[in-house]
């Protein structure tokens, strides 16, 4: 059986708090009866308004809780003991204990709290207990467990605005330009302060997406996780930030750097999601009615083109690889969808949508989609003559199909496997396939060529191993 004791301390701790808090606060609130009662007596014309405040501060000392920040300990506490309750509290934050039930002086259990929903608990207990925080804890807790809750972020926020508000360094941030505020920053708060953040918050709710583009110099006390919290009305903004956090690394950098961020591995997918869906090519230009890619449509411009192709790159799991797969497929972002089908080994998958793509590019060079079996060679001439049954489009991204890149129809294709198997095996498969007819004298040509070039090359090979052997042979003797 699991041990739950430290919970329930942490739980009980947190009772005590509360109870401590509102025990405070009703002795606050006799102070201020007695003074009340004190105005009545001198003062006869007030005592109707100052029975009506009095009444509104006993019936309610819990509104005026939750909408004040406690930024100062309301009593004098020793260094000790405020250790420990500030351990005790920054734990009852990351472990979400914050609905313990909390008996009133007349001994009756307050329900108040437990009605409430886990962010507005958050956003209280931030503001009740804010003095006692370990703030750097509290941030990251607060990023883990309400990534999804931007209130609770910025309850956090204005906590620290409370507590810089008095800073001269806070006031100074309101002048200037941005270079001058952000040599201020630079200058006067240093790297490991939990307050850098706020003022970061500050410049960018002045200077928006050219702030976010200067915090890249306070990484990593500035992280992405910040940021992207930061800004989380608007993803793009973030994304600007990240795409240029990784551009400020030296090129063989850029991709280890960008797996050090991904901190949960779940960011992967979130980030990557995010850079096809923003400063992207309309889908109507990517894919046609049936899903498939538009021809030349790999060509097409996308503003974190390199952002995606970091990411895709990266090295991750079969499961996480097959959505990114996904991802760039429904998204048409095609040049990553091929990569990630050669990891993947769904050769017929990208052989199919190489076909649509329409260009000879594709299996060309170093890096070139190139069948490796007869079986390949086959599927790729059957898709090739499938395609031709269908309408062809009317045009490409320039306008016409004859400005673009070489096409895939069966000649240039019979001509890539002419030089990849030799003029007569490839004569013979394209035989077999029924498309020897379709041909044009180029291809006949060129095999003629071919064929005097083998005849060459093993006449050449031929007369190198005779030279070598006789070279053997003198040796010996």
């Amino acid at each position: 059986m699991k041990d739950f004791s430290g919970v329930s301390d942490a739980d009980n701790s947190s009772m005590k708090l509360n109870q401590d808090v509102l025990l405070v606060n009703e002795s606050k609130k006799g102070i201020l009866d007695e003074d009340n009662e004190k105005e009545k007596r001198d003062s006869l014309g007030n005592e109707e308004s100052v029975d009506k405040t009095a009444c509104e501060c006993v019936r309610s000392p819990r509104e005026s809780l939750d909408d004040l920040f406690q930024i100062c300990s309301p009593c004098a506490i020793a260094s000790g003991l405020r250790n420990d309750l500030a351990e005790l509290t920054t734990l009852c934050l990351e472990l979400n204990v914050l609905n313990s039930k909390i008996k009133s002086t007349s001994g009756h259990v307050d329900h108040t709290l437990q009605q409430y929903s886990p962010e507005i608990l958050a956003c209280q207990f931030l503001k009740k207990y804010f003095f006692l925080l370990n703030l750097k804890r509290a941030k990251e807790s607060i990023k883990l467990s309400y990534s999804n809750s931007p209130s609770v972020w910025d309850t956090f926020i204005e906590g620290l605005k409370e507590m810089a508000s008095s800073n001269p360094v806070y006031m100074e941030m309101e002048k200037g330009d941005l270079p001058t505020r952000l040599k201020l920053l630079d200058d006067e708060v240093p790297f490991d302060s939990p307050l850098l953040v706020v003022y970061a918050t500050r410049l960018y709710e002045k200077f928006g997406e050219s702030a976010l583009r200067s915090l890249i110099k306070f990484f990593p006390s500035i992280l992405p996780s910040d940021i992207i919290q930061l800004c989380h009305h608007h993803p793009a903004e973030f994304l600007a930030y990240l795409d240029s956090l990784v551009k400020s690394r030296p090129e063989d950098q850029r991709s280890s750097f960008l797996e050090s961020l991904l901190q949960p591995e779940s960011l992967r997918l979130d980030w990557l999601l995010l850079a096809v869906s923003l400063d992207a090519p309309p889908s109507t230009s990517t894919m046609d009615d049936e899903g498939y890619p538009r021809p030349h449509s790999h060509l097409l411009s996308w503003g974190y083109s390199q952002l995606i192709l970091h990411l895709i790159k990266l090295p991750a799991d079969f499961i996480t690889k097959e959505k990114m797969t996904d991802i760039c497929r429904s998204c048409g972002f095609w040049p990553g969808y091929l990569i990630l089908c050669l990891e993947l080994e769904r050769r017929r998958e990208a052989f199919t949508n190489i076909v649509y793509l329409n260009d000879m590019s594709l299996m060309e060079g170093d890096n070139g989609w190139i069948p490796e079996t007869v079986e390949e060679w086959k599927l790729l001439l059957h898709l090739i003559q499938s395609k031709s049954t269908r309408p062809a489009p009317q045009e490409s991204l320039n306008g016409s199909l004859s400005d673009g890149p070489s096409p895939i129809n069966v000649e240039n294709v019979a001509l890539l496997l002419a030089k990849a198997m030799g003029p007569d095996r490839a004569w013979s498969l394209l035989q077999e396939c029924g498309l020897a007819l379709e041909l044009s004298e180029k291809f006949t040509r060129t095999c003629d060529i071919l064929r005097i070039a083998e005849k060459r090359q093993r006449a050449l090979i031929q007369s190198m191993l005779e030279k070598c052997d006789r070279f053997l042979w003198s040796q010996q003797a």
